[in-house]
């Protein structure tokens, strides 16, 4: 996603909502979807992509601007955007079963903060 929004993409559309285990779609590719589905059990799991999507949809509307956040520890899990009322919102992974700290700079700004574990996490910094 980070790839297509840096290059011009205004719009970024998911295209599987859930697959069975393994990932494979109906035409028979591997795939990645938001919720994957035990077949046998019928238990389903959120994936990464869910968490991203849930983060983004909740936290950036409609009329957001992209902008480019900067790390000083060379992390680049990061996407950042301007909101119409003037809110800075960085949306972060952490993939590491391990607690990561972070320095980021937006604009003139440079933000700090602690990522749990396996975690998607958003940083709301009003104007």
């Amino acid at each position: 996603m980070k790839h297509y929004l840096r290059n011009g993409a205004s719009a970024y559309q998911y295209w599987n909502m859930a697959l069975l285990d393994g990932g494979v779609s109906r035409w028979g590719w591997a795939q990645n979807s938001l919720v994957t589905i035990d077949k046998r059990t019928g238990a389903h799991r959120y994936n990464h992509e869910y968490w991203l999507m849930k983060h983004l949809s909740h936290f950036v509307p409609p009329g957001a601007r992209r902008l480019e956040a900067v790390s000083w520890t060379g992390y680049e899990d990061v996407l950042a955007f301007r909101n119409p009322d003037g809110a800075t919102i960085l949306i972060a992974h952490n993939p590491l079963g391990e607690a990561m700290p972070i320095k980021i700079a937006v604009g003139q700004r440079q933000l700090q903060a602690v990522l749990p574990p396996d975690s998607f996490s958003t940083l709301r910094v009003a104007t």
